[in-house]
């Protein structure tokens, strides 16, 4: 059962409070504000919640001031109104955490704090973030559990902002390897006159200015090696990758002898290989190398389904439980075609969550910075929310 920290000094709220949420949580109930801010570091807490005084205190002030260097479960204030003079509404202000839930709306607290119990567990177990329940997302976290047992290499594919990279590290948190590090290497990133230094390492005076250092192989050694964008690397460095991968051996920049590494290579591009391939830009021979065990990520408008849940998530966690979705918004979320997947749908939340800082966000908070470069779905083929 997950636990709620709470402190109030209203006698009937509290037992209101305890009648309607007792039963799904355990209340722990507060003497001051100073121990309720130290549940904040129990992982067993899922979340605040503070009774508003009705009548001036400095001390709820104070606390209010602290909201922003709390660094944990969400804060729910109770309280059908601010009452003059107790400092708490300026201070609320001041921290953008001034949301007010009145117990005639204990249907939406309640909901809240399932959302908050869900994602405490998802943290408490490290369990791989797959929010959704479409069948691709089903599919994908089979096969992501299937693969990470063995030592073959993954290829993940997928357009950008599908989340190639979660999946990555899920992969490595199930293996064997992760006691050790993944070490994560874009390959669109790196400069092509410094790729072979980033992935094998260099010797001093391998070229100008260089020092000597270990590259990403060697760091990922028992651990897990993910190049992010492959379909971007160099073509003068594939050969020397794909060497590595067959034999096991690779040599630094200037480096006299071999080296060994063990690591496990966990690959993603959003490029098409097989053009790539075609073009002479991508070697065929390092394809079917890291290509053992693949899985493709499904764009974001073919499980619209899941935008519910992905919605709810990161309203949560921009706004710390103080912000809620309204039925209009999400019929605005789904009726989108999502160019950018789940990472524009991260970034529409976060936008409308400051915009509206607390209470129902409505679809005037949606806001699409290139609606104009993906058509908007009809209404006959949007998912409605479970």
């Amino acid at each position: 059962m997950h636990s709620i920290a709470y402190w109030d000094m209203d006698r009937l709220r509290i037992l209101k409070v305890l009648a309607e949420l007792e039963a799904v949580f355990e209340i722990r109930m507060a003497a001051t504000l100073d121990e309720l801010q130290s549940y904040a570091s129990d992982k067993a807490v899922c979340a605040i919640l503070i009774g508003l005084p009705l009548y001036p205190n400095e001390g709820i002030a104070s606390f209010f001031s602290r909201f922003e260097s709390i660094a944990g479960p969400p804060v729910f204030v109770l309280g059908d109104a601010w009452k003059e003079g107790n400092g708490a509404e300026a201070a609320a202000a001041r921290g953008g955490r001034g949301c007010r839930i009145g117990l005639a709306d204990i249907g939406s607290l309640r909901r809240r704090l399932a959302a908050a119990a869900t994602e405490c567990t998802r943290n408490a177990n490290h369990t791989p973030l797959f929010i959704g329940q479409s069948q691709g997302m089903r599919q994908v976290e089979s096969l992501v559990r299937h693969y990470a047992e063995s030592p073959l290499p993954v290829l993940i594919l997928g357009e950008t902002g599908t989340g190639k990279e979660l999946v990555a590290r899920a992969i490595h948190t199930l293996s064997p390897r992760n006691l050790k590090t993944i070490v994560a290497l874009n390959c669109a990133a790196i400069p092509e006159n410094l790729v072979e230094s980033e992935l094998f390492g260099a010797e001093k005076g391998a070229f100008t200015d260089a020092q000597r250092r270990s590259g990403a192989l060697a760091r990922a050694s028992k651990g897990s090696l993910f190049l992010d964008e492959i379909g971007s690397m160099a073509s003068s460095v594939q050969p020397k990758l794909l060497r590595a991968l067959e034999s096991g051996e690779f040599w630094r920049l200037g480096g006299e002898k071999p080296e060994r590494s063990d690591f496990r290579l966990i690959c993603a591009t959003g490029e098409d290989l097989k053009t790539a391939i075609q073009k002479g830009q991508f070697r065929r021979d390092l394809f079917y190398r890291i290509s053992d065990l693949p899985i493709w990520i499904p764009p974001l408008r073919d499980r619209l389904e899941d935008i519910p849940e992905l919605a709810d998530h990161f309203c949560l966690k921009a706004s710390k439980g103080f912000c809620e979705l309204s039925p209009a918004a999400l019929d605005k979320l789904m009726g989108y075609s999502w160019p950018g997947n789940v990472r524009e749908l991260k970034s529409v939340i976060n936008r409308a969550c400051a915009i509206a800082e607390q209470g129902t966000l409505g679809p005037e908070n949606i806001i699409f910075i290139f609606p104009e470069v993906a058509a908007f779905l009809p209404i006959s083929n949007r998912v409605q929310r479970p």
